[in-house]
């Protein structure tokens, strides 16, 4: 079986065969940490939006990534071992970008049945809604389902923007406005600090780079992908955008691969 025909159904899509196989037998355990961004996750065949996957996928990624001797900690952990320069190999951190209905009521489930942390990036002034930033994705969580999603203790809320805005097109004024309200809102409703960011559409440059440290931000997330090794900026985390096509090897390549390598 080829690498292609491993790629089946996206809603179930757990291959086998001759991949897994050979995936079993990668050393997945590239230096650095890898932070993994997923986006929505339920059973509806007719959603086709990108990064939509199904729960039993969502969880047999959990699996593999232990399974592999990874370790999935929170992403927090990752940006405090970059700060101080401890190791980070072997780590990996669950992130999902939106905070979509999907995440709450097929990802957190299997996120607390896995005693596995996430972090969730928020767009705070379109909750409860459909996204108007993704035609065809499933509705944005409310303000009481949000406060749901964090009461087990597992999933760690962050800012997403206020609009979904791409900050390096925006004007200076309103690019402050995205990071600042969007981590106030945040910080009212879950009590607690709000100091992790991730960039929409993983648009960043040097300018919005310095905004969201200068908004109180400790650590921004990109798309860029690559590993978190000790030269990597705080301000341009780099994440793998992750999704149904994301098979038992095509995760154990990712993993697998040498910072040297992006």
């Amino acid at each position: 079986m080829g690498r292609a025909a491993a790629v089946v159904d996206k809603l179930s899509g757990i291959p086998g065969g001759a991949t897994a196989f050979a995936v079993d037998r990668l050393p997945v355990r590239g230096r650095g940490a890898a932070v993994l961004c997923y986006h929505d996750v339920g059973t509806d065949p007719a959603n086709d939006t990108d990064y939509y996957l199904g729960p039993d996928l969502f969880r047999a990624h959990l699996e593999w990534i232990r399974a592999w001797g990874l370790s999935i900690v929170p992403l927090a952990e990752i940006v405090d071992r970059l700060g101080t320069g401890r190791d980070l190999d072997g780590l990996v951190a669950i992130t999902f970008d939106d905070a979509l209905l999907g995440v709450l009521e097929h990802a957190a489930p299997i996120l607390e049945a896995q005693r596995a942390p996430a972090t969730v990036f928020v767009v705070t002034d379109v909750v409860g809604v459909d996204p108007p930033f993704w035609p065809g994705a499933a509705r944005t969580l409310t303000t009481d389902e949000l406060r749901a999603l964090t009461a087990s203790g597992l999933v760690t809320l962050g800012s997403h923007t206020a609009t979904h805005a791409s900050l390096p097109d925006v004007a200076p004024d309103v690019r402050t406005r995205e990071l600042t309200s969007s981590r106030a809102w945040l910080e009212e409703l879950t009590g607690a600090p709000v100091d992790l960011f991730a960039y929409p559409f993983g648009h960043h440059d040097g300018t919005s780079e310095s905004a969201a440290l200068a908004a109180g931000y400790r650590a921004a997330c990109t798309f860029t992908f690559g590993r978190v090794t000790a030269d990597t900026p705080v301000a341009a985390i780099p994440r793998f955008c992750i999704g149904p096509m994301h098979d038992k090897f095509r995760l154990g390549r990712q993993l697998a691969r040498a910072a040297r390598a992006w």
